[in-house]
């Protein structure tokens, strides 16, 4: 590694890894994390950075090798998940990534149980059963809902209630996040793990088969 990736830390708090397909990628955008970001915030008592790819790629930039190096540079991924998000190269990529380097650091383990990707569901999970199965994840179905409308109900209401207590779950994890290693920045933790994705989800099942662990402590 370069001196300059040994000066480096983590960077953002949360990556958040979401398909734009409409009107999942507008409710998290406009619904999702404005509200999030306030409450992880609050969570954390301190001021907080979440990668969003609308708000963090710069005209001009090559996609992938921004998107890999902010990945890196994260503490955890928040997944949001959907059937959409699953038929997304660009979203598994960024899934397995980080599943990898759950795997890599015996994460998911009856010794350390707590998680670095904290699922939310937002669509049927008939289809992305695999993952379900493994890793627990926030039910926010009722709440991914689009337009000023939705606001104006009282499932608004409780969409905000849930998602404060889902704060508190990210923040642990942020909190119990490894020290941040320079070597994450190289291929072995950001190209490896994509070319051989199916031997990192068969791992993953291994895994939940012996100990059926939560995505948190």
């Amino acid at each position: 590694m370069t001196g300059e990736s040994n000066k480096m830390n983590y960077k953002n708090d949360v990556f958040l890894s979401y398909s734009t397909d409409y009107p999942f990628g507008e409710w998290v955008n406009e619904m999702l994390y404005p509200l999030l970001e306030t409450y992880l915030k609050n969570a954390l008592f301190r001021d907080v950075k979440i990668f969003i790819d609308r708000q963090g790629i710069s005209t001009g930039d090559s996609w992938p090798a921004r998107l890999k190096k902010e990945l890196a540079l994260s503490r955890c991924l928040i997944a949001v998940w959907s059937p959409s998000y699953f038929i997304s190269n660009w979203c598994m990529n960024e899934c397995i990534v980080m599943l990898h380097r759950e795997q890599a650091l015996g994460h998911r383990t009856v010794q350390n149980p707590s998680g670095l990707i904290i699922p939310i569901n937002i669509f049927d999970g008939e289809h992305f059963r695999e993952f379900t199965e493994v890793i627990q994840c926030a039910d926010f179905k009722k709440y991914a809902r689009t337009g000023e409308g939705f606001k104006k109900t009282e499932r608004f209401v409780e969409f905000q209630d849930t998602l404060c207590d889902f704060a508190y779950e990210v923040a642990a994890a942020i909190k119990n996040c490894p020290a941040w290693d320079p070597a994450w920045l190289g291929p072995k933790w950001l190209d490896e793990p994509i070319r051989n994705k199916q031997h990192v989800i068969e791992r993953m099942t291994e895994i939940g088969k012996s100990c059926k662990l939560p995505v948190l402590a």
